[in-house]
Formats: structure tokens, sequence, C-alpha cells
């Protein structure tokens, strides 16, 4: 334990898991705003992560445009990757003929894995499920999953941290013969993942996690964490309000905000709150100052997959701009020999203009990807960092205050 860290000096940390994983918190207030430590992995027991964290998202086990070289020039720490079955089911029957974990088959086994169901950031169709299966859709068509068949690929790859099967296929627009089959279904398929969990000595000490389930409906979500609550996890997925894609950052705070609320004033407040999906920066915020824990780089990487530059944590004053994103490819900036951000210390705005970045993209070069890759990953980890800083100086509030005047109306 690293006793000496300034937190923990200041504040008592409660003990949470008693697996080889471990969550320290500071605070056991339901809804508010939490920093943790995330630290005592199986493979890696000397790494700590600060929560609230994001994961940084990844195809097939890589960040998108990025090699591994490059990556370790955009940010030296080490980081909780996040993998999803669609884009990694493939690789199940090699996994098992080389006899190798997922980290090591894709050389990536200095940064520790959270794998989940779906993907995040492509939509996932709707109504494919079964009775005691899941479906999942990767490029060979879809795959139905039952508990048994998941827990055998969960072997097989070795996540640090997992969700366990699930049925999140709700929305706002789920109706509730829909969302009371989701919530069952869900609690027949944990119940058979956790005993899978606790009989393998591959996964015993690796960390898994619950989805609470029920949609929009808040009697099924107390249902759902009710059954949740006292079972062995090291903490929740609040799940089924979206299916994924880029059209999550287009839902308004207003939408979840009631359900999120109740769902995680019913939560255990020893454990891990996780939240995955595209979600804009000011509900990610307003995620965080419910207590979530956990969130996900989606949104920096459809905004990238869009050409858009991410600039809302810019000093607009210095970068003379407005918003909270560069449209790449607009004809203004075929000629502006400026960074992206003045003050961005990222390898892109170092070494590049916006007049680059368009020629880039105009001509269809990869780089153009790499480099608004580069720029974007930069941006949103240190989004992250200041929410942390913030938390910790208690300052939270004036922070969101300031990020919301970057967002026009037209952004909300």
């Amino acid at each position: 334990m690293r006793i000496s860290d300034p937190l923990q000096t200041t504040t008592d940390w409660l003990l949470l898991n008693n697996n080889i994983m471990k969550f320290f918190v500071n605070s056991l207030t339901r809804c508010a705003p939490r920093v943790g430590k995330l630290t005592e992995f199986e493979r890696s027991p000397d790494v700590l992560f600060e929560t609230p964290l994001v994961l940084m998202y990844t195809k097939r086990g890589c960040v998108p445009h990025l090699t591994k070289d490059v990556l370790k020039r955009v940010t030296t720490q080490c980081h909780l990757l996040s993998i999803s079955l669609p884009s990694t089911i493939t690789m199940e029957e090699t996994l098992k003929e080389l006899n190798v974990n997922f980290a090591e088959f894709v050389s990536m086994k200095e940064y520790l894995n959270f794998l989940s169901i779906q993907d995040p950031a492509e939509t996932t169709p709707s109504g494919f499920q079964q009775n005691d299966a899941v479906s999942i859709w990767s490029r060979t068509g879809r795959t139905l999953l039952t508990a048994n068949k998941y827990m055998d690929l969960v072997e097989t790859f070795r996540p640090d941290l997992y969700v366990a099967l699930c049925d999140g296929d709700t929305d706002i627009n789920s109706t509730s013969k829909r969302i009371i089959k989701a919530t069952s279904r869900s609690k027949t398929l944990i119940e058979q993942c956790i005993k899978r969990h606790n009989a393998s000595d591959k996964l015993k000490s690796k960390g898994i996690l619950g989805a609470v389930e029920g949609g929009y409906d808040l009697k099924t979500r107390e249902q759902s964490v009710k059954y949740l609550k006292d079972k062995p996890l090291a903490g929740y997925v609040i799940d089924g309000l979206h299916n994924n894609g880029p059209n999550v950052r287009s839902i308004p705070w207003e939408q979840v905000e009631n359900v999120v609320q109740h769902t995680i004033n019913l939560l255990p407040v020893d454990k891990l709150r996780v939240s995955l999906g595209c979600w804009h920066p000011l509900v990610t915020l307003e995620l965080i100052n419910l207590g979530v824990d956990i969130l996900d780089s989606t949104y920096a990487y459809i905004a990238t997959e869009r050409s858009e530059a991410l600039i809302f944590m810019c000093d607009h004053g210095c970068c003379k701009s407005i918003g909270h994103t560069l449209v790449i490819g607009e004809k203004r900036y075929a000629d502006d020999f400026s960074p992206i951000c003045q003050r961005c210390e990222c390898l892109a705005c170092k070494h590049h203009t916006r007049a680059y970045l368009h020629h880039l993209h105009v001509t269809k070069e990869l780089l153009g990807m790499v480099l608004l890759t580069i720029h974007n990953t930069h941006h949103y980890l240190e989004f992250f960092n200041a929410i942390r800083k913030n938390i910790k100086s208690a300052t939270f509030d004036q922070f969101r205050e300031k990020l919301k005047s970057k967002f026009s109306n037209e952004d909300l």
C-alpha cells in the first residue's frame, strides 16, 4: 500500500474488497463526487489507478490509429484498457491454441484489461436476445453466448476486470415487457457467471462486476439492485440506459438523471460504480457528481472518427476558438497555421498546425487520424486529471460551471 500518498494522510480510506484487487474510497456519501484508489491487481500488484477513472477505448485490444510505441509517447502511465467482445471474440480459439492470455496475445501486457459485453462505440442491434443467451455482433456476424460459453471465453482471455454476462438491450423507448425480460435474464446469467468465477483458479482473483438493469423503470431497477447488492462483486455497471454508439452523446442529462440518482442511492457505497458509453462531457461531469467511479473514452474516439478535434478543455482566450470541437475538414482551417490548442502539450499540437491537419483530412492521409487520436486522447486524459484535481481541492462545482460555459446551447 502507498501509505505515504498525500490523500491517504488526510482521509480515512476504507478497504472494500477482500480479493486480490482492492478498491479504497474516501467518502461513503451516496450521491456525491468522490476519489478512490483501485490497486493490487493480480498481474500488476504495484499499479494504482485513481478514480474517477477513464477506461482507454480500444479495438481488438489496441487504441485505434496508434501503435503501442506511439501510445507510450502520448501517455507514459499505465492504463486500464476497455476491451469489448464484438472486436475480440474471434480471437478465442487462437488464444486457446497458444495458451496465452489476451494481453500477451495483443502484445499489451504492460496494460490492464477491462472486458465489456458490447462495444460502447458501436450501436448494438436490438431485439436478438434469447432466454438463456445474449447476442454479440462481430465481423463474422452474430454469436449467441450462454453464461457457460461466456465464462469459457473469460477464462481464456483472463481480463483483470470484467462484466458478468447481462442483457442490457433497453433504452428510453423500451416497453415494460422488454425491461422485465432483460432484468430477469440478467439475474439468471450473473448467477451462473458468479458460480463459475468462484470455482475458477484462473478467475477467482480477478474482479467481476454485476450489471444493474431495469431500463428507465425505477421499480425494476430496485429489484435488480436488491438481487445484486449482496453478491460477491467488485462493483456495479449502471446498464440498460442506451444501446451504445455515437447517439449516446446526444442523450441529455435530464433524461437519465433521475434513473442514475435513484440507482446510486440504492447501491452499496463501498464498491465501484461504472457507466459505459459515449457520454457527452457535461453528462460525464454529472455522472461523476453523483459518484460514478469509472467511465470510458469512447467520446474521444467518436470525435476522431468524425474528424473533430476536442477543445473543451482549452483556454479559449488564447486559442481564439469557441465551442467544444474543431471540425478539421472545414475550409476555414486550410490557411490556419496555429495548433489545435496553443497551450496543449500533446505531440500533435506541439509539431503540427490546423492547416496541416486539414490537408491530411482532405487528402485522406492516415496520418491525419493518427494526429487527431493523439490530441483527443491527450485532451480526454487531461479532462479526467482535472476532474480528480478539482474533487480533491473541493472546487468541482466551479469546474463544472466553467466547462458548461464552453458549450453553446446547440451543443447540449
